[in-house]
C-alpha cells in the first residue's frame, strides 16, 4: 500500500538519507544553507557541483516529493530533472511549496544525524 501521508514521507526521507550515509551533518546544513538563501534549484544544482554528495541517490530519495508536485514526474534522468524545476518554477505556490518540504526534510536529517552521532 502507498503511503499518501505527507509528514509520514517527509519523515522517511529524511531518515533514509542519513540512514543510508547519503548525507552527514555537515552536507545537510551546507544543502540547508544554500536552500535557505539561494532556493531549489540552486540547491540541487549545488549537490550536483558537491561531489562529495550522492547527488543520484539523494534526488532518487527525493523523487516523492517530486510526485507530489509533478503525478507523471520519474527519476529516471537529469534532463527530467531539468523540466521538472522548470515546471515547478512557472508556479510561485509550487514553487514556495517544494522549497518549504525540501527544508523540513533538510531539518529532520539534521536531527537525525545529530542523534546518530551520540
Amino acid at each position: 500500500m502507498e503511503n499518501k501521508n505527507l509528514e509520514s514521507i517527509i519523515n522517511k526521507i529524511a531518515f533514509e538519507i542519513v540512514d543510508e550515509g547519503i548525507l552527514d551533518s555537515n552536507k545537510i546544513n551546507k544543502l540547508l544553507g544554500v536552500l535557505s538563501n539561494d532556493g531549489v534549484y540552486a540547491m540541487w544544482v549545488y549537490s550536483k557541483a558537491e561531489k562529495k554528495i550522492e547527488e543520484n541517490k539523494l534526488i532518487n530519495k527525493l523523487t516523492p516529493i517530486f510526485q507530489l508536485i509533478i503525478p507523471a514526474f520519474k527519476s529516471e534522468n537529469e534532463e527530467e530533472y531539468e523540466n521538472a524545476f522548470q515546471k515547478i518554477a512557472e508556479d510561485l505556490n509550487n514553487l514556495l511549496f517544494i522549497k518549504e518540504l525540501l527544508e523540513k526534510i533538510l531539518i529532520y536529517a539534521r536531527y537525525h544525524a545529530k542523534a546518530m552521532e551520540e
